[in-house]
């Protein structure tokens, strides 16, 4: 039994289906069952991460689980996750971390994944951080401003960044979870190309057969929209502080993972958005 925490997530989603393909038994841990929808032998575990009882129902007989938390509690919610891992004594573990992870000292973004992943690395389990570059579905950030002005807005903008598809972060978490020899490894991942984020608005209007106007936001603006939309000030510039890493190693060069991993080439920005495109037209 596998046991996916952010089975309804962009990624949770894929590895779920991935588990299955596979003829898996998968246990798909979310908020809300009537929320998600998922294919046949899949069982839902109704939970949260703030109540450590159900965490570790959800991780009864599991011989292996994947983590995926956003916002600003998930350090706290994966240090949960952690103690229940340990005292289930699951055999393996796949988080999916971050770049920023690399250099901590850089900001709060990157220190919280890697206490989050130093909390896994403790628990006896095999453990296997995935660090992936910016999602190609960040994008999708854009869509309210490319519906109301044809506009795009980013911060740090200029920085390219090897953006990874999701799918292909699942893919390598499928991998990592139902093969051995991934234990204590750190598992970089990233797309086949490095874009600007103008290079990429250029590329969604491409795909919407109109012109876009690209904004370089500044900092502050961008703490600002991020607060209205609740985040708390500390982890928003956390964030910010991450995006704003120029240092090419981390996130800005295309790595060979995720070939070396499933066989297979990673996804190119322009297939993500053939495959997705059509959510911008619904912003």
């Amino acid at each position: 039994m596998f046991v996916v925490i952010g089975a309804g997530g962009t990624v949770g989603r894929e590895v779920v289906a991935g588990l299955r393909s596979g003829g898996r038994a998968v246990r798909a841990f979310v908020r809300d069952a009537g929320r998600v929808r998922f294919g046949p032998g899949v069982e839902v575990a109704v939970g949260d991460l703030g109540r450590p009882e159900t965490v570790r129902a959800a991780l009864d007989g599991a011989e292996g689980v994947f983590v995926l938390s956003a916002g600003p509690d998930a350090a706290a919610q994966e240090a949960v996750v952690a103690e229940e891992v340990r005292r289930c004594r699951v055999g393996r573990v796949v988080k999916v971390s971050s770049v920023a992870a690399d250099e901590p000292a850089l900001g709060s973004y990157g220190r919280a994944h890697a206490e989050a992943e130093r909390a896994f690395a403790r628990t006896g389990a095999e453990f296997t951080a995935l660090r992936p570059a910016a999602f190609m579905s960040n994008v999708l950030q854009w869509r309210a401003s490319i519906a109301a002005e044809g506009t795009v807005y980013q911060t740090y903008g200029h920085i390219p960044r090897a953006v990874v598809d999701p799918a292909d972060v699942a893919a390598v978490a499928v991998v990592c979870l139902t093969t051995a020899g991934h234990g204590g490894r750190v598992h970089r991942l990233t797309g086949p190309e490095a874009l600007t984020s103008p290079q990429q608005a250029a590329r969604v209007a491409g795909l919407l057969g109109r012109p876009l106007t690209y904004v370089e936001a500044p900092r502050e603006a961008a703490a600002e929209a991020m607060a209205a939309g609740g985040l708390p000030a500390g982890f928003a510039a956390g964030l910010l502080d991450a995006q704003a890493d120029p240092d090419p190693r981390r996130g800005g060069l295309p790595l060979p993972t995720v070939r070396s991993l499933t066989g297979r080439e990673p996804n190119g920005f322009d297939a993500w958005l053939s495959r997705h495109g059509h959510l911008f037209e619904t912003g």
